[in-house]
């Protein structure tokens, strides 16, 4: 059996009625528009008739926007301290610092004096050259094994400086076991002759034992010593020399008379003589005699460095 086909439709839409139209897009248009509306929800607790459950019971306390802030309660104003309380104060601060000093103080004492840990084990001698070194460890008669803080230095240098050539001594602690001798030796700067024998004398005019190096002048005078006008004059004049005249001096002599100052004479290699007189303008003396040995001669008078003259 064959059945009916169906109508053919035709490409042009079916024409409508105008107000159906319009109606119909006006509804798409306001169908577009208009956002679709949900329906409220109203929580149980929001509800007037809902009971709000306790806190405690599944429920934790807010507060409400309505409760406003929260009030501090007002604190009490500190009052100031008084003198009392930084007297209080400063008190407690200073026994805290004695007790430190005192602790401090203690650990020190056991360690320097009653551990061992610093105790004397050598003693170290420099600066001698003509001195020996014995000598002077035996004159310094430092105990070993005691604490090293405990040596008396004073009482050391004084032994030391007994020795008639130490010029000056000093003495001090090397931590942990070293106590140093420092011996500055006296330089000798001429000789004399005296009842033990020939004996250096140094720039202050001390007579000490030793052996006169070759080329030391020798002082052709007695009573030889540190207060003696002639000495004194005697080793001025010689430390003015300039040192190329200085080598060639082999005697210096020095005369006293009474109310008058050391007349000095020096002896010269060669059989020369130069006539010094006091110490006065002994820098014009020194400047004079330098060129004044170039000429022949035998005496040389300087006496008067304004009018130096030569005798053959």
């Amino acid at each position: 059996m064959t059945r009916p086909s169906a109508p053919r439709r035709s490409g042009k839409a079916t024409p409508q009625p105008s107000g159906a139209t319009s109606s119909t897009t006006r509804a798409t248009k306001a169908a577009v528009r208009a956002p679709e509306r949900r329906p409220s929800t109203v929580r149980p607790a929001e509800r007037p008739d809902a009971k709000r459950p306790p806190v405690g019971e599944g429920r934790t306390a807010e507060r409400r926007p309505s409760d406003g802030p929260t009030r501090r309660r007002a604190r009490t104003p500190k009052a100031p301290p008084t003198s009392d309380t930084y007297r209080r104060r400063r008190l407690a601060a200073v026994l805290v610092a004695v007790v430190l000093v005192v602790g401090a103080g203690f650990g020190i004492r056991v360690l320097l004096y009653d551990s061992g840990l610093a105790n004397v084990q050598s003693v170290q001698v420099t600066g001698v050259a003509t001195i020996k070194a014995a000598d002077v460890l035996m004159a310094a008669d430092v105990t070993t094994g005691v604490p090293l803080a405990g040596i008396d230095t004073s009482a050391i240098a004084d032994r030391v400086a007994v020795l008639p050539a130490v010029a000056t001594v000093s003495v001090g602690r090397n931590w942990p076991h070293t106590v140093a001798i420092a011996v500055t030796e006296r330089v000798p700067v001429a000789s004399v002759t005296t009842p033990k024998g020939v004996q250096l004398v140094d720039q202050g005019g001390v007579v000490y034992p030793g052996t006169a190096p070759p080329g030391l002048p020798k002082l052709g005078f007695g009573a030889v010593g540190p207060a003696d006008l002639s000495t004194r004059a005697a080793l001025t004049a010689l430390a003015a020399l300039p040192a190329a005249v200085r080598s060639q001096v082999q005697t210096v002599d020095a005369t006293v008379t009474a109310g008058a100052p050391a007349q000095v004479t020096f002896g010269l290699t060669g059989d020369k003589q130069v006539l010094w007189g006091t110490s006065d303008r002994a820098s014009e003396k020194a400047a004079v005699i330098v060129p004044l040995l170039t000429q022949p001669g035998s005496i040389y008078d300087v006496t008067s460095p304004d009018l130096p003259t030569i005798r053959r």
